[in-house]
């Protein structure tokens, strides 16, 4: 078996800008969005998808289905239950061939970086709040129990008034389940709640279990402080017969790193987009 390790020790630096920025908050400017009326009746996650607006984008084309428009929305979660909601995640049904521009508060798990098409349907999971923690725990704080997501992209068809509404949404967590959401012209909502019957798995170690496949890629933070971590990246080849010649490994940041040192490779490329980075690894060794 052809088989090859590649590790990368990365020493990556948060800009003081960031940490800067980060913690001067302004209540008045960013006020957290109340929660929805219809989420007391809910003891469990309260998912809700708004329908904002919407402008007809170039090039404006006689046939409705053809015509672009650029579109805004909004999704919330609310755990509006005792327990805490790790690693919360959420599928989004779109179905009007629409490409996903931006999306606060959320990474698509599913996907190709932004830009990316989702006219099937995407799941968007929680960036920089991952968990949901419960109200009791949080005396009601909505900024730790509540995640809201800004999307705006483009999508094709429905001429106005139609709303171009997704054909569900979902908590796709494991342990939850949910029922059909309710519809309104604009709005639907749902509240899922802890399914009994359901065994979630148990896992002993802290880690993601690794998945399979002919070449496997980690990103694994082994060290963390307070404005740097260290990070070790490891390929492995375990076709047994097809090898990986002059590879490269391309990822994005998302809170502005560099690299102040590495082993293994060295950056070929780096890209400035929206205050992250994204770099470009490359080697020729087999």
């Amino acid at each position: 078996m052809v088989s090859k390790m590649v590790i990368l020790y990365l020493f990556l630096n948060i800009f003081t800008v960031y940490l800067i920025r980060a913690q001067d908050y302004d209540g008045d400017k960013n006020p957290q969005a109340a929660p929805p009326p219809e989420s007391i009746d809910c003891n469990g996650i309260f998912v809700t998808y708004t329908f904002i607006s919407r402008t007809k984008e170039y090039p404006y084309l006689k046939n409705v289905t053809a015509q672009p428009w650029a579109f805004k929305s909004t999704a919330t979660i609310l755990n509006a239950g005792l327990s805490v909601l790790q690693n919360w995640k959420i599928f989004v049904g779109f179905q009007n061939q629409e490409i996903l521009v931006s999306a606060s508060n959320a990474v698509v798990v599913d996907g190709d970086e932004l830009p990316a098409f989702v006219g099937n349907g995407t799941t968007l999971s929680g960036y920089p709040l991952t968990d949901l923690k419960s109200s009791v725990e949080t005396a009601g704080d909505l900024t730790q129990i509540q995640a809201e997501i800004e999307l705006s992209g483009t999508q094709f068809g429905i001429r106005p008034p139609g709303y171009p509404m997704p054909r569900t949404i979902k908590l796709v967590n494991d342990g939850y389940k949910c029922p059909k959401p309710k519809r309104s012209a604009t709005r639907m909502s749902m509240c899922c709640v802890k399914d009994p019957k359901s065994k979630v798995a148990n896992l002993t170690t802290k880690y993601f279990p690794r998945q399979n496949g002919d070449l496997t890629m980690s990103y694994d933070v082994l060290q963390a402080y307070d404005n740097n971590y260290l990070a070790q990246v490891t390929i492995n080849n375990n076709n047994p017969l097809g090898r990986l010649d002059h590879w490269n490994l391309t990822w994005e940041w998302m809170r502005g790193e560099f690299i102040s040192s590495m082993r293994g490779a060295y950056t070929r490329k780096r890209i400035l987009q929206n205050a992250s980075t994204a770099l470009l690894l490359h080697t020729t060794k087999i």
